[in-house]
Formats: C-alpha cells, sequence, structure tokens
C-alpha cells in the first residue's frame, strides 16, 4: 500500500485537536521533538514536523495524544515505574496497556477516527515501523507485544495475532479497563508474570546446561574438550545429544553467566555490568536495542515513529506577547503638566537673559497662534458637530418602529369610516451604541515635516469630541523613556537597561522583550476645562516647534524612533481599561502614523523560520504571513481580539502621489481607484493591513478655514465665487481625519 501524498495542512489540525480536546488546547510545532507529546500541567500539546505524513496518519497521531490529554494523569504512575534500572520496561508496559485504552475512547467518542485509525496503521505496517518483515508472530513471542500488536493491527485485520487459551483473558481485561488504576494494575500484572516466564526460562538453560555435561570432561585420548560429548564419550563435531547444532563459540569463555539478552556478565575489557535482580536486566540500552524482547515492538513503532519528523524543515520560532508595566510606560496628563512646568521654570533661570526672552516669546506667540487656530476652526467644528448629529438621526430613524397599542384614539377615531388607521401608536426606538476614541500619535524624528498638520487635526478631533461628548485620550508614542526610568543605576552607579514590561516569572526566554518607549498622554475627556485648555496649547506648541530643533520641547517630549508595536501593547490593556471606565459599548482605537515599527524579535523569515506570535490571555498563536509588516499585522489581530476595539489605522503621506507606496500597500491590485481618490479627495483606502479600515491620508495638508481670506477688497463676482466654490472643498479635504473619524462613530 503507497501512502497517499501528504497535503496536510497545520492550521486544521490545530482547530481539530481543539475541538477533539473539547478545550482551548495549545497546539505546537517543534523540528527539535522527537515524538508527538502533551504538557498535562500547561496543557500544551506538542507535534513534532513530519514529512511524507497522510491526513490519516496526521489525524490518528493528533487523536492519540489529545486522549492522552483527556485521560492520562500527569501522576499516578511512578510508583510502579520507579527509577533506576528495569524502569523503562515497565514504563513500556505500562504505556502498552494505557494506549490501548485511550484509544479505545478517543475513537469511541469520535467515531469517524475508526477510519483513519485503520488507515494510519496499515500505513505503518506497510513501512514496517513493527519491524515484523521475516519474523513469526507466534505464542513464543512475548505476551506484552502480542498484546501491543492485537490492539494496534490485529483490531483491524491488518495481522493475525495467536493467543493460547489461558492468555485471551488478558486480551479482554485490556480491552474493558476504564480508569487509570485498571491499567497500572493490569500493567503491574503483566510484568511480573513476563518476570516469572524469564526466571523459568533461566532455570531451564542452568538445567539444560549442565544435564548436557557427561564424564569427567575427557576425550577418548584423554584431552579436554570445549564441545559436548555424547554418551559413548566420543565428541560429535558440532552436534549435541540432542542432535542440535553448535556454533563452535570461544572454549576461553564461559557461558554459564549469560543472560538472556547475549550479554557476558563481564565486559569485553574485563570490567564488571551489573544485570540487576533478574536474569535479563531490561534496562534502557538493553530494551533499546533488543529485538525479539519484551516490548520491541511498541519500541520499534516508537523510533519509527521519530524517523517520520522532518528535521531539515523549517523550523518554528514561537515568541510570546509581553505584559506591559504601564506604570513603566505612561506618563499620564497630570505628570506632563508636572514636566512642563519643571521645564519652563529652569528654561527661565537657568540662561542668560536673551534666552529666556526668546523662549518665553516662542512660548506666548504659540498660545496666540493656537488660541487663533481654534477661534478660526470653530465653525469646522461646528459643521462637523451637524452632520454627526444629523447621521445619528437617521441612524435612529432606521431603529425606530411604529407599534399599535390596540387603545382608540379619540381625536382621529372620527376618521373611523375611511380609515382604519383610528388606534394609538408608540415609537420604539432601540438604543444605538456609545462610542469612545483612544488615539495613538507617532512621535518619532520622520513626523517632523508633518508634525504641525497632523496636530492640528488631530485638535479639530478633539474638539468636535468634546462638543458632542465622546470620551477620548490621546497618546504619542515615543522612544524616549519613562522619566522614571531614566536614571535607574545599578549598586555600581552603571546605567540598566530599563524595563518597561513584565517578565515571564518562569524565565520563559520566548516571551519579547519591547524596545525602551513611553507614551505620553497629551489629551483626554477627563481633563477639566482649564486642564485641557493649557494641554492644548501645550500639544500646539509641540507641533509647531519641533519641526526644527524643538530647543523650546522637553527632553522627554522630543521626537525619536517610531515604537507602534509596543503602543499596541499597552493598548491590550488600555482599551479594556478605558472601556470599562466610561462604560462604553464600542471603542475605536486609532493609529496616526507615518511609517512602520521596529521589530520586537517576530520578524517573518528570520534564521529562515516561521514565526508564530503567541497570545497567553487567549492561548492562540499567530502566524506571521510574511511581509515587512507582518509582525504589526498580528499584533493588531491579537488587539482587536482580545478587545473587540474597532481598529481605525491612518498612515500619513506627504508625497504628491501614492505610486510609491504600491509595494508597500498594493502589491497584488490596482492603484487607479487609490490614485485618483488621492487627487481627489487626498486620501484612499486599504484592505487587508490588520486594520478594520486603513487610511492613507495626506500628512502635510493644512487645515483650511476661511475661504476668502486671501482675496483683494475690490476682487470681482467671479473671484469671489470661484473662490468660494474652491475654498469649500479645500475645507473638506484638509479636515479628512476627522471627517473619516466621524463618519465611523456616528452609527
Amino acid at each position: 500500500m503507497l501512502m497517499e501524498k501528504p497535503t496536510v495542512n497545520r492550521a486544521s489540525k490545530d482547530i481539530l485537536a481543539k475541538c477533539m480536546a473539547t478545550e482551548d488546547l495549545r497546539v505546537i510545532h517543534s523540528a527539535d521533538a522527537e515524538t508527538a507529546y502533551f504538557d498535562t500541567e500547561n496543557r500544551v500539546l506538542c507535534l513534532p514536523i513530519w514529512k511524507d505524513m497522510s491526513n490519516s496518519t496526521y489525524d490518528m497521531l493528533v487523536g492519540h495524544e489529545v486522549s492522552h490529554a483527556l485521560h492520562t494523569p500527569a501522576s499516578g504512575w511512578q510508583d510502579f515505574v520507579g527509577d533506576g534500572k528495569g524502569s523503562r520496561i515497565r514504563h513500556m508496559f505500562l504505556n502498552i496497556v494505557e494506549d490501548a485504552r485511550i484509544e479505545r475512547m478517543i475513537k469511541s467518542k469520535f467515531p469517524g477516527l475508526k477510519r483513519d485509525f485503520a488507515t494510519a496503521y496499515g500505513e505503518l505496517h506497510d513501512r514496517d515501523l513493527f519491524e515484523l518483515k521475516n519474523r513469526t508472530i507466534d505464542t513464543d513471542t512475548p505476551l506484552i507485544d502480542r498484546l501491543n500488536l492485537y490492539f494496534k493491527l490485529g483490531l483491524f485485520g491488518l495481522k493475525t495475532i495467536p493467543f493460547t487459551d489461558d492468555e485471551q483473558q488478558y486480551v479482554t481485561r485490556m480491552a474493558d479497563t476504564v480508569t487509570f488504576e485498571d491499567v497500572v494494575a493490569l500493567a503491574k500484572e503483566l510484568y511480573e508474570k513476563h518476570q516469572d516466564e524469564l526466571e523459568d526460562d533461566d532455570d531451564d538453560d542452568q538445567q539444560s546446561q549442565s544435564g548436557s555435561e557427561s564424564g569427567d570432561g575427557e576425550s577418548q585420548d584423554g584431552e579436554s574438550q570445549s564441545g559436548s560429548e555424547s554418551g559413548d564419550g566420543e565428541s560429535q563435531d558440532g552436534e549435541s545429544q540432542d542432535g542440535e547444532s553448535q556454533d563452535g563459540e570461544d572454549s576461553g569463555q564461559s557461558q554459564d553467566d549469560d543472560t538472556d539478552d547475549g550479554e557476558s556478565a563481564e565486559s569485553q575489557d574485563g570490567g564488571s555490568q551489573e544485570t540487576g535482580d533478574t536474569p535479563s536486566g531490561l534496562d534502557y540500552d538493553d530494551y533499546k536495542e533488543g529485538v525479539g524482547e519484551a516490548g520491541s515492538t511498541q519500541n520499534a513503532y516508537e523510533k519509527g515513529v521519530e524517523d517520520l519528523r522532518d528535521a531539515s524543515s523549517s523550523r518554528y520560532e514561537y515568541h510570546t506577547i509581553p505584559t506591559m508595566k504601564l506604570e513603566n510606560c505612561v506618563i499620564d496628563y497630570k505628570e506632563v503638566a508636572s514636566i512642563w512646568d519643571t521645564n519652563n521654570t529652569d528654561m527661565r533661570t537657568n540662561h542668560d537673559g536673551r534666552y529666556n526672552d526668546q523662549y518665553v516669546e516662542r512660548i506666548s506667540e504659540n498660545a496666540v497662534k493656537c488660541q487663533e487656530f481654534l477661534n478660526r476652526t470653530k465653525s469646522t467644528v461646528a459643521n462637523m458637530v451637524q452632520q454627526f448629529q444629523m447621521k445619528q438621526a437617521a441612524d435612529a430613524d432606521k431603529r425606530t418602529e411604529i407599534a399599535k397599542t390596540g387603545v382608540l384614539d379619540t381625536v382621529s377615531m372620527i376618521n373611523y369610516r375611511w380609515s382604519e388607521d383610528i388606534f394609538v401608536k408608540n415609537e420604539v426606538h432601540t438604543d444605538g451604541k456609545n462610542h469612545g476614541i483612544v488615539m495613538y500619535i507617532d512621535w518619532s524624528g520622520s513626523m517632523s515635516r508633518i508634525m504641525a498638520d497632523t496636530v492640528e487635526q488631530l485638535l479639530i478631533l478633539t474638539e468636535f469630541c468634546q462638543k458632542v461628548n465622546i470620551p477620548f485620550d490621546v497618546y504619542a508614542f515615543s522612544s524616549k523613556n519613562h522619566p522614571s526610568l531614566d536614571y535607574v543605576k545599578d549598586e555600581n552607579g552603571l546605567d540598566v537597561e530599563s524595563c518597561n514590561h513584565q517578565y515571564d516569572e518562569h524565565g520563559n526566554d520566548s516571551v519579547m522583550k519591547p524596545h525602551s518607549f513611553s507614551l505620553i498622554q497629551f489629551l483626554s475627556s477627563d481633563m477639566k476645562t482649564n486642564e485641557y485648555k493649557q494641554a492644548v496649547q501645550r500639544l500646539f506648541h509641540c507641533g509647531h516647534e519641533l519641526r526644527g530643533y524643538g530647543s523650546s520641547v522637553p527632553r522627554q517630549f522630543q521626537l525619536g524612533c517610531t515604537p507602534l508595536n509596543e503602543a499596541i501593547m499597552c493598548a491590550l490593556q488600555q482599551v479594556p481599561a478605558f472601556q470599562a471606565k466610561h462604560n462604553l459599548q464600542i471603542v475605536n482605537t486609532v493609529f496616526l502614523t507615518d511609517g512602520d515599527g521596529h521589530s520586537m524579535g517576530a520578524r517573518y523569515g528570520y534564521h529562515s523560520s516561521k514565526s508564530i506570535i503567541h497570545d497567553p490571555k487567549t492561548r492562540k498563536d499567530y502566524e506571521l504571513s510574511g511581509g515587512h509588516s507582518s509582525e504589526t499585522d498580528a499584533y493588531l489581530r491579537i488587539l482587536q481580539e482580545r478587545t473587540g476595539t474597532s481598529l481605525i489605522g491612518i498612515r500619513l503621506h506627504d508625497s504628491k502621489t501614492v505610486k510609491n507606496l504600491q509595494y508597500r500597500y498594493f502589491p497584488d491590485t490596482d492603484m487607479s481607484e487609490a490614485a485618483k481618490s488621492w487627487k481627489t479627495h487626498n486620501f484612499c483606502t486599504v484592505d487587508n493591513q490588520g486594520y478594520d479600515k486603513l487610511f492613507i491620508v495626506r500628512g502635510n495638508l493644512q487645515v483650511a478655514t476661511e475661504a476668502l481670506e486671501e482675496l483683494d477688497s475690490d476682487a470681482s463676482y467671479a473671484k469671489i465665487k470661484n473662490a468660494f466654490m474652491k475654498g469649500s472643498n479645500n475645507q473638506k479635504s484638509s479636515r479628512v481625519i476627522a471627517n473619516q473619524i466621524v463618519d465611523i462613530i456616528a452609527v
């Protein structure tokens, strides 16, 4: 029988294992695993990476291990198996009996597996994994091996296994074991029976050797002979008294102390070799090489399955996401205010008067610009509020149902002759969903060119949220460390690596270690009115000053790298806390960035491996699909599935075209629609990037406010008309970030 061409989908087999176990097992694949095994304590099923494996054999092996997970306890066998010499063979006896029980139970629970077990054992038998080729299975074969072969091959008609009438009871008892205690008791009885048989055989061998000696051991010519002598004293040239052939072994070695496994009690180098309490002395090494010894069929089977693994396959690298220490990551808005005030004091007192004046001037100048900006955008915000309320009203109308009460309407009942609509009606309104927004803005150096424009668009959105009472938080993710970690020293006064996350308490090296970073909470709906006003001015000041050197911005808030992935890790805790705090049904999580985050160590294809990211809370694994952003996409999927948040990505782009983004965002799609939308509306959308919605938005798009600002006082009617129409379109395009988010949260 030829094995079918393997078309195994490992992801589907993982799901199959979880379904059969009826629990959320974790299934991992390892090129280093010699065989499948189950970690009962951590509930982890480890499967080797097999080659040339059919679906039936794969399902059989998975079903076998799942049944162990369901029915084999982690303890209860140690007293019987013990340790040291003979423990391996005792363990093998126990395994054989337990395999019969757990396979019967899994097939009983999932009858469809019977066919897979029959097909799989047939394929393995054809491969001679039990080493039965040119070997006769009769009643001289150890009983434990015949039981093993019967329950793996005989049940399916693949091999005829003989048993004596006395032995048939063990077949029945092995087929009827219910509890693990039954298994241990039967395995112990079979092992003791086997040991008794070995002792009887050894006694028979010794008696046979004693009876074979005759006379004084001299030949007819009086010389000592190493061979057996016949009854009349003549040497029988290779023939024993009963006519059995002798191999003419070396006469210089005594055969009286040979063990049943063929090894002399004295090793070749003259050293002593212990044989244990029994003649066979079956420890691990004896068992491993002892073809025909008790348990050899199971050993051959396990070794054969081990040989099926593909040690040269791509390795699976498993990475576990970290648990972030938010106290070491987040600079909340109160701490931001404190840092800012301290910086103001330092800047005013620690430098010469001219620099102080310059600093004060820039602070004051940006405060005035901020207020002017807010005044100019009031109409924009009011328009957004109006659009939001209209969309909410339309959505509420969709959720409104008219119900008749059965009570006559005393006003309209006079119309009963021509209308049946004379009953009082009730309007039933299904409650809408309340939203909140958590925004994360990229605080990296590459944002410097578009930081001012981005901050302005962000402020329009927060002003809108303030008007319509939508809870919000605004964080900037920066590679600057949290201030409390900046000067951590060891006992020798040297800088030590700061820790932004919780290390695994068991020392699990697979837990990824994020880079140093911080989340700066610039704005929040929790702020009081005066706090919010000052925070807006600080953020506006940062946005405009960080276009240059940013010397008037505290060092903790200056630009760095792009710890996007670390921000997502923090969002895993922040989003649920934000939702619970404000009693929200939907949280919209927004990431505004102009690029990709740096890897935390799970990049696809690293060392030709397959990287898999594990979420210890949901116990789900996420295999990286490939591509530059696949690691970030996996973190976004974890965030979405764990929290249920609505994910919105805004990729800021300051080019006149999006063609240079084709490889990154449109590798296999036509870009014509995206290019048209970019040219007309200053944004386009992207599918399948880990977000519910991903927008590519023109990052250097200033917020247009007044359409007629730049017109001369004597401008003609035609110029006024054209400027008004152009300005109206510019206003719509320039507040694209706010408009898109409003469309999402209005339902």
